[in-house]
C-alpha cells in the first residue's frame, strides 16, 4: 500500500490523465503497460450552495468551469477507487487537507508539471478560495496512467468537502473507466 501522501500524489496525477481522456466524443483508449484504459464517462456535480455550478465549458474540448459563491477558507478532499460491479474499495483517502495540498512545496515539486497543465492562465489556487469563476484545463498524457492495473471496470470518485456545507460535498468528479488486458 502507498504512503498516504505518496499514494495521494500518484492518484491525483493519474486522475488528471483520466479527466483528459473523458472529454472526447467516442471513448478514448490509452495503452499503458499490458493494458488498454478506456475512459467511459466523467460526471461533475456541486452543492449549489458554495459552488453554484461545475460543468464542461460549452463548445470546448478540454475546459471545465466552476463558480465559487462563498469564501472557502478550509476544505478537505476525499478520493476513492472502487470496482464498479462490486463497489469494493481499491484505494481510499479521506479528509486530505486541501489548503495544505495547495501550499505544500514538496507537493509542487512532485505534482508541478501536472498541476501546471490543469491551471488556466497561470491562476494557481491559494487558500482561502475566494468567490469567483474558475477554470480547469483537462490535459493529461498516457504517462500519467499506472503501468500495472488489474483488468475490470472501475469508478473513481473525488469529492471536495467543507464542514460548513449542508451537503455531503461541495464539488464532485466521478469517472467510470475500463481496463482491458492486451493479448
Amino acid at each position: 500500500m502507498f504512503s498516504t501522501f505518496g499514494g495521494c500524489m500518484w492518484l491525483l496525477v493519474w486522475l488528471a490523465g483520466l479527466v483528459s481522456a473523458a472529454n472526447k466524443e467516442k471513448p478514448p483508449v490509452f495503452r499503458r503497460g499490458g493494458s488498454n484504459f478506456i475512459m467511459e464517462d466523467l460526471i461533475t456535480s456541486c452543492d449549489h450552495t458554495y459552488v453554484e455550478y461545475f460543468r464542461k465549458v460549452p463548445n470546448s474540448y478540454n475546459l471545465y468551469t466552476f463558480r465559487v459563491v462563498k469564501l472557502a477558507s478550509r476544505f478537505t478532499i476525499d478520493v476513492a477507487v472502487r470496482v464498479l460491479k462490486t463497489k469494493r474499495v481499491m484505494y481510499k483517502v479521506d479528509n486530505l487537507d486541501g489548503c495544505y495540498f495547495l501550499t505544500n512545496p514538496l507537493m509542487n515539486r512532485v505534482f508541478g508539471s501536472v498541476y501546471k497543465r490543469l491551471i488556466v492562465n497561470g491562476s494557481f489556487f491559494t487558500c482561502p478560495i475566494k468567490p469567483a469563476v474558475y477554470y480547469l484545463r483537462n490535459e493529461g498524457s498516457v504517462e500519467m496512467l499506472p503501468t500495472f492495473h488489474p483488468p475490470g471496470k472501475y469508478q473513481v470518485t473525488m469529492r471536495v468537502k467543507m464542514h460548513e456545507s449542508p451537503g455531503p460535498f461541495v464539488m464532485e468528479m466521478l469517472w467510470i473507466y475500463n481496463v482491458v488486458k492486451i493479448k
